[in-house]
């Protein structure tokens, strides 16, 4: 854990932000010999700053609205909305920001959507997977407590920063876990890690499936669909989201949401493209 790359420094590096610089240069810059490879117009380098810019400020909306109180926002100057390398961004208000961004930046330069989109949805996993590092630098989007002989088991410092507590001790002190004289907090799920490597293990799929047999289209709707069914289930072992309905965390419900909006498009993707290919495979011969 290190909020701060040096700490000490005038102009402090701070590692969230630092790992979602890197992960969206190296994503960028893949996607780009992608488009190129394709023949496509050259235009994922714009793109990729529309979705980054619209993506940060989705997430940081969605972040705002949902922990108003709990983060101090109520408390803090209106200038703390902007104070996003201290960390405090929700992934699906990032996504949906990301993603409505790109549509009108598309839209307006009228290149194709479902192409553009297909060939750069496979290198959005791997921006996601060095955010969740950097959610790990920050000390951010915690496990929950596990065993103390769990071999991949993670215990965070007590003091994040001089003068405040880590988000794992205060939220188990909160919970009464632990004492404020404990020396550490309880150890936890190393959750960031294994979220990066279902961001990482997504960008493997969504790239075969592209590069793929056709049909290669709905590679973002795939996306959503695959990241969803994941982040349900990882949501489990994830300490700093509250249960809000019938046992879900929001995250959870938008998990469920983003599944149902995007699997009929996927399939409708996927059967328009079947259609397409059809008269091309000719007569069987018996």
């Amino acid at each position: 854990m290190r909020p701060e790359i040096f700490p000490g420094l005038k102009i402090p590096i701070h590692g969230y932000g630092l790992m979602i610089v890197i992960g969206f240069l190296l994503s960028t810059f893949l996607a780009n010999r992608e488009a190129k490879r394709r023949g496509l117009t050259d235009f994922v380098y714009d793109l990729g700053l529309v979705m980054l810019f619209s993506g940060i400020v989705g997430g940081r909306l969605f972040y705002y609205i949902q922990y108003y109180h709990s983060d101090g926002f109520a408390d803090r100057p209106w200038w703390a909305f902007f104070e996003i390398w201290k960390g405090g961004l929700v992934f699906y208000g990032g996504a949906i920001g990301g993603f409505l961004g790109g549509l009108l930046y598309l839209r307006k330069r009228r290149l194709p959507l479902a192409e553009c989109l297909g060939v750069t949805a496979p290198f959005v996993p791997i921006g996601m997977g060095f955010g969740r590092l950097g959610c790990f630098m920050n000390g951010c989007c915690f496990g929950k407590v596990c065993s103390s002989d769990f071999m991949l088991r993670l215990v965070f410092p007590k003091i994040n920063k001089p003068g405040s507590f880590s988000n794992a001790f205060e939220e188990q002190l909160r919970s009464g876990l632990v004492l404020e004289s404990d020396p550490a907090p309880l150890p936890v799920y190393p959750v960031q890690f294994y979220e990066a490597a279902y961001d990482f293990l997504l960008f493997g799929v969504l790239l075969w499936y592209v590069r793929g047999p056709s049909p290669r289209r709905g590679a973002y709707p795939l996306l959503f669909i695959l990241y969803g069914i994941g982040r349900f289930f990882l949501e489990y072992l994830r300490a700093d989201n509250a249960r809000i309905f019938l046992g879900l965390t929001i995250s959870q419900l938008f998990s469920l949401g983003l599944i149902l909006v995007f699997l009929p498009l996927f399939i409708f993707f996927w059967w328009q493209d079947l259609s397409r290919e059809a008269p091309s495979r000719g007569p069987a011969v018996g």
